[in-house]
């Protein structure tokens, strides 16, 4: 078969990566430059820092096995703790293992799309039936999977939803010249507040991360509130950067006369929401994966990836 995938994050290249070595002709499409989705690093200076998915977990033992083969020894346990803000202390989840890759989490996106064939910042804007086939980007194919966002995949499909289905997230990469080991932040790798209430839902020191961040500096990264970031989602960026520094230098006792660069990015699709709409009555050769079907979490898009493989090979 002649199969298309739109959205090259981890459920879409997972679902490629297998119905490839089934013999199956794959082709996924992907409207950045970047692949792995949310899985997402970038050069901050001369600094490698995560600000999509800061850590993952690998309680299922079949997806665990699968990205230590993949990976080897560029997947690290992060040892440091994630505390509970304004817990005195209390640790989250304490023993849970969590895992990052050596060179960024979005190198898992590169590893999984080995031997299959993406072109990168394309973006497909609706797909066609074309005969018995569909057309992306006047490509015909026997089936397309979408594992893009709800709002985007109901768009390329001519179908309405009420509601995004997803929380948004504003996030702010903070740099302080001053080294890890004169910051105030003890060994805590996290803060973090499982409430909702508090505009920092997220505050970590990316320097615990194995040769991530340059001596000298300290990089931190913000990930704010749903309600938060669903108020001031439109804003100036350089509004709710520096909001949110303020509140940051606060909670982690930072020097503001230390600090140094900022970037600030908006993820309109962040989380998918529990009560999210799902789209019914696809049509033959219509196929979804990721999290307009599952949890947002890696784990949980990686199964759906291959699940819906699986529903097609069948």
């Amino acid at each position: 078969m002649r199969i298309g995938i739109l959205g090259a994050g981890i459920s879409g290249l997972v679902c490629a990566r297998v119905l490839a070595q089934a013999g199956h002709h794959v082709t996924v499409w992907e409207k950045s430059r970047s692949l792995g989705g949310r899985c997402a690093t970038r050069k901050f200076g001369d600094h490698v820092v995560d600000h999509g998915l800061q850590y993952f977990t690998l309680r299922d033992i079949k997806i665990r096995e699968e990205v230590q083969k993949l990976c080897g020894a560029k997947l690290k346990i992060l040892p440091n703790p994630i505390l509970v803000a304004g817990q005195d202390g209390e640790v989250y989840r304490d023993g849970e293992e969590r895992f990052y890759l050596e060179d960024g989490n979005n190198r898992l996106g590169a590893i999984l799309a080995d031997g299959v064939l993406v072109r990168k910042e394309v973006e497909v804007k609706k797909i066609e039936k074309s005969r018995k086939k569909w057309r992306v980007e006047g490509e015909d194919y026997d089936v397309v999977v979408s594992s893009c966002p709800l709002p985007q995949t109901a768009a390329l499909l001519g179908k309405k939803i009420s509601s995004p289905g997803y929380d948004p997230c504003l996030t702010v990469l903070l740099e302080y010249l001053v080294p890890r080991e004169d910051s105030s932040g003890g060994s805590a790798y996290a803060r973090m507040d499982p409430t909702g209430r508090d505009p920092l839902a997220w505050t970590a020191c990316e320097n615990v991360k194995i040769g991530r961040i340059v001596d000298g500096s300290t990089v931190y990264v913000i990930q704010a509130s749903s309600e938060y970031s669903r108020e001031h989602l439109e804003q100036s960026p350089e509004y709710w950067a520096s909001d949110l520094q303020v509140l940051l230098e606060k909670l982690w006792h930072l020097d503001s006369e230390k600090r140094g660069s900022v970037f600030a990015h908006r993820w309109r699709y962040a989380r998918s929401c529990a009560d999210r709409e799902m789209l019914s009555d696809l049509p033959a050769g219509i196929f979804l994966c990721g999290d307009s079907v599952s949890e947002s979490r890696l784990e949980s898009v990686w199964q759906s990836g291959w699940e819906t493989a699986k529903k097609i090979l069948a």
